[in-house]
């Protein structure tokens, strides 16, 4: 896949969603499974809306200005899909843990698969157009996992992992709980196995060499589920920065603050948090979405950006702006959210206030995943109703 086909900046993004719906929506339904060279059927703002160059409410209402609700109902179900698994795992963060606490096994199938030499040409292909393009459609994505598990006998963690350091849309609830889904795990009992004839339908230039291997139901061991899937009190936070003086720390998790609750926000200072990157191609790739954000952000907030990606750096600014109150978009569970914990205790242990902000979307919709799917999204069908009113 190009690179160009993956926005990098929100006027790109925003381009690509106009385009997405000025024709392809109205056929996602009944293409979206089809694998294509370039996925012309799939919207590919999965990486924007990871980092929130644009946001899902946005991807909505823009959909809803343009066409009914029943004419694009599927696509509107998966960008909900987003904010149900966001939701759920902000409810369990066990789950996280127990899949990042996880020791890689370095199994020597593992490595081929992940290197595309599985003798499965199929699975390679995808192997090797993941580590090369940081994207995989949703389709393959399934096949690729269940085959990983299933077919392949090996550890779901490991593969999750291989997905989370790769992908370039990673978003540490949609994929852990996709593989969870996948393994048995999310909906108990209930697997994804692919088979060959599935694969056939709806990729059929897949390569034959070791299809083979797609053929027949092999015994499905039942996984013992070792999260903690404890259902925690969703964390307080903000809606409203506040008119007390204080700094503003970005992240990648929000790359579009000023179009948001911060709007009118007149920050003393403002800092950009880098976190390592996890393969070459997302080293590559966010740099371009971050220097967007920060240049907007400056355009926007009219100070300048400073970034770093050292604790000692960040405490750094901190100290030299003399910042006694920080408020920054609530980082969610995963690794964003984990790499800023020894910052906030360094600031609790100096009596540093940090002031978390989630967008109103977040705050209304995220606590709502408290069961499955489709009772969170019969509870998002009024919230639709009210985007599509608010649009016309």
């Amino acid at each position: 896949m190009a690179a160009g086909l993956i926005p990098a900046t929100r006027p790109e993004a925003l381009r690509a969603l106009g385009d997405f719906v000025n024709g392809p929506v109205l056929r996602y339904a009944r293409l979206r499974s089809h694998m294509v060279e370039g996925h012309p059927h799939v919207s590919r703002l999965s990486a924007a809306l990871t980092h929130r160059l644009i946001t899902e409410e946005e991807v909505l209402r823009v959909v809803l200005q343009a066409h009914k609700p029943a004419a694009v109902e599927k696509f509107l179900q998966e960008v909900v899909w987003r904010s149900y698994w966001k939701g759920w795992l902000e409810l369990r963060p066990g789950v996280w843990r127990d899949f990042i606490d996880f020791a890689p096994t370095g199994e020597p199938l593992a490595e081929r698969l992940r290197e595309g030499r599985s003798g499965c040409e199929a699975m390679d292909v995808l192997s090797r157009e993941l580590i090369s393009t940081g994207y995989l459609h949703n389709h393959a994505r399934m096949w690729w996992a269940s085959f990983w598990i299933h077919r392949a006998g090996l550890p779901w963690r490991d593969g999750a992992r291989f997905f989370l350091d790769h992908l370039l849309d990673a978003d540490a609830a949609s994929n852990t709980l996709s593989w969870r889904w996948v393994a048995g795990l999310q909906t108990a009992g209930k697997t994804y196995l692919v088979r060959r004839s599935n694969l056939e339908t709806y990729w059929p230039d897949a390569p034959e060499q070791g299809l083979n291997q797609l053929d027949g139901d092999p015994t499905i061991d039942i996984l013992r589920d070792t999260a903690d899937c404890s259902r925690h009190e969703f964390a307080e936070t903000v809606e409203s920065p506040g008119d007390a003086p204080a700094g503003l720390l970005l992240h990648e998790e929000d790359l579009s603050l000023e179009c948001g609750p911060l709007r009118g926000f007149r920050p003393e200072a403002v800092h950009f948090w880098k976190t390592p990157p996890r393969s070459s191609l997302r080293a590559a790739w966010l740099p371009l979405a971050t220097e967007d954000a920060c240049s907007r952000a400056e355009s926007h907030f009219q100070r300048e950006v400073t970034a770093s990606e050292t604790l000692n750096a960040l405490q750094d600014w901190v100290e030299s702006q003399s910042l006694r109150r920080i408020v920054m978009a609530s980082p969610f569970v995963g690794p964003v959210r984990d790499s800023l914990a020894p910052f906030l205790v360094w600031c609790a242990d100096r009596s540093i206030a940090i002031v978390p902000i989630r967008r109103r979307w977040d705050s209304r919709v995220l606590p709502l995943a408290r069961a499955g799917f489709f009772p969170f999204w019969h509870s998002m069908r009024p919230r639709l109703a009210d985007l599509a009113e608010l649009s016309e």
